[in-house]
């Protein structure tokens, strides 16, 4: 059990709306923590037909408070609406963690009610790149960096990014976990199948992928997504677009890959901040092939599960392709080291621990 100075967290978070995105905060409920949450009421994006509830995991129970919120779905820009001074006066937490960015709305709300009450607080970081915010922003960041007691940094870039602005707050990397490391059963099937999973937008560069799948013989690539490029990767030869895939089918469809790719390429203000879909496949003992776009080279070499080419490297993907497709053994010894690796680095357990050590609230057994 924790033997912290401090035990009552409050985590407010809007990614926590959906209950796979609560793991962490159950694990450290489960651990002993007086851990509570605090969600938008409901939430939106653009793949999502209607608003949805807020739901939550049965280790939250009685735990989980629901607030209205003003531009429910813009994650940088809305604002919770109620009495959240008398609100964390009830609750009484001795520290809060603020699942936001420093240069956000809800971030900059939550902070200036921690530092009215005299209460520590710590703030989530992604951001990897300098890139141009208004003024308003760029005060924001000032004030809530200003006034942090922790960051918990999701890659040393973001680590990197948040000390270049300047802060006095603990600044520790915790990566993202994932939610299961569950095993899904091995899919066996013909030829050699590539996949593709996440949103299909032009920054994902998914129609590179498919015309590297169409010079190599004997391959195809499934794709798990929705997106502007639908339509044009359903035109492609030996592409299949599946949308019918869930969340907790995720892992299926990454077991029934042979290698899963994502060659993103960068945009004047955006590089990929992790590529979550690679720690997905590999906890699978899926091998993955990744661009050198933001920390997806940090991601495949933290893990050693897979092969890093260069941006828009056609060639270059189709060499890596073409030799995971002719030595199945180097795929099994690929997937079975990053799979052993997302377990000691991207897993539950080691990020519940890196945010109570971060955040004072001590180890955990």
């Amino acid at each position: 059990m924790a033997t912290p100075a401090h035990r009552r967290l409050l985590v407010v978070s809007h990614p926590a709306v959906v209950a796979a995105n609560q793991s962490v905060f159950a694990h450290l409920a489960r651990s002993g923590i007086d851990l509570h949450l605090v969600t938008p009421a409901t939430w939106e994006h653009a793949y999502d037909d209607a608003p949805f509830e807020a739901a939550t995991d049965p280790a939250l129970a009685g735990r989980h408070t629901t607030f209205r919120v003003l531009g429910r779905g813009a994650p940088q820009r809305h604002l919770y609406l109620g009495r959240i001074v008398k609100f964390l006066r009830v609750t009484a937490p001795d520290v809060c963690y603020v699942e936001e960015e420093c240069f956000s709305i809800p971030a900059l709300q939550w902070a200036l009610v921690a530092h009215r009450l005299r209460i520590p607080f710590g703030i989530q970081a992604w951001e990897n790149l300098d890139r141009p915010l208004p003024a308003p922003a760029r005060w924001i960041r000032r004030f809530v960096l200003s006034r942090a007691s922790f960051i918990v940094a999701r890659t040393p870039a973001a680590k990197a990014m948040v000390e270049q602005w300047g802060t006095s707050a603990r600044v520790e990397v915790i990566g993202s976990p994932v939610p299961s490391t569950d095993l899904a059963p091995r899919v066996h099937h013909d030829g050699f199948v590539v996949g593709v999973a996440g949103r299909l937008v032009p920054e994902k560069n998914p129609l590179l992928v498919a015309d590297a799948v169409a010079a190599i013989d004997g391959a195809v690539l499934v794709v798990a997504g929705d997106g502007p490029l639908r339509t044009a990767l359903e035109e492609r030869p030996k592409v299949e677009v599946r949308t019918d895939f869930t969340h907790d089918e995720m892992a299926s469809f990454f077991a029934g890959c042979d290698v899963v790719c994502l060659a993103s390429h960068p945009t004047p203000t955006w590089a990929e901040q992790f590529g979550r879909v690679l720690v997905e496949a590999l906890v699978q003992e899926t091998p993955v092939i990744g661009s050198r776009c933001g920390e997806i080279p940090w991601v495949i070499e933290r893990t050693g599960g897979g092969i890093v080419v260069d941006v828009d490297d056609l060639e270059g993907l189709i060499d890596a392709l073409t030799a995971l497709r002719d030595d199945p053994e180097r795929r099994r010894v690929l997937g079975s080291l990053g799979r052993t690796a997302v377990l000691g680095v991207f897993s539950v357990p080691v990020a519940a621990r890196g945010l109570a050590q971060v955040a004072g609230l001590g180890d955990l057994d």
